[in-house]
């Protein structure tokens, strides 16, 4: 997914929509919704984003945005079980004619998703990102978070493999570390903190790489786990807040 500032559609309102809320009951879990949200475009007019449960066998939701028409046209299925409990995002899509035209339908799909966590009191999202969305993902504040010894080495391969200046002490570690863990492929305790270590150094290595005027130049050849703790939000709160305001979402943390 691009990362890109240019030709920005920026969302207008008159005054923040109050959020109002409601329990849902979903496979006999009750979870709360929230009541459609009025989101105004410069250039498609009056939008709207609501979730539905929905409805194929498990416990999932689905969050979309849609026109004045009723046309779905950005969505994202997520899981939310039980209090204290992670909440799992599947997959987020936009269709094909609005992802390159900067209307940030991934925004608002991510920053509304972010409010279902909160209100559901959930301890963390956690998302497997395709390699082409890490960046998106980790400018919502997601960090690594693999736990697969394929997929870490792959990782460690990617950082290794970059020659540019900004991460030439990444690199060295990652080699580092890279032969260690090989040499503990069946040590399950080392291998278990190594990975640790490794989704630190892929944490690092991507903010490094969202700091340049490409990032997906830095770009990974592999899936991720990633995650989105609440204390990370909370950390981050002034960011979501300005978020939430910039769309006319009337909530805070």
């Amino acid at each position: 997914m691009k990362i890109s500032n240019q030709n920005y559609i920026q969302p207008t309102f008159k005054a923040l929509n109050k959020v109002e809320w409601k329990e849902v009951s979903c496979y006999g879990k009750n979870i709360r919704f929230f009541e459609n949200i009025p989101v105004k475009n410069e250039i498609l007019g009056d939008l709207s984003v609501g979730i539905r449960e929905y409805i194929d066998g498990s416990i999932r939701q689905i969050i979309e945005i849609k026109n004045a028409f009723n046309k779905v046209l950005g969505k994202e299925i997520i899981s939310i079980d039980s209090p204290q409990k992670p909440m799992y995002g599947f997959y987020i899509e936009v269709l094909p004619e609005y992802r390159k035209k900067d209307f940030r339908f991934g925004e608002l799909l991510r920053i509304t998703s972010v409010m279902e966590m909160l209100e559901n009191k959930a301890s963390q999202i956690e998302i497997k990102s395709k390699d082409s969305a890490i960046y998106f993902h980790a400018k919502y504040k997601f960090t690594p978070f693999e736990k697969d010894t394929h997929d870490t080495i792959r990782i460690l391969k990617t950082i290794i493999n970059d020659s540019t200046e900004p991460f030439s002490d990444l690199k060295n570690k990652a080699k580092v570390t890279l032969e260690t863990l090989e040499n503990n492929l069946h040590n399950p305790p080392v291998r278990q903190q190594l990975h640790i270590e490794i989704n630190n150094l892929a944490d690092e290595y991507i903010k490094r790489a969202l700091k340049t005027p490409q990032p997906n130049y830095h770009s990974f050849d592999t899936a991720m786990y990633m995650k989105l703790t609440r204390e990370n939000i909370e950390k981050n709160k002034d960011f979501y807040n300005n978020l939430w305001e910039k769309y006319g979402i009337d909530y805070k943390i």
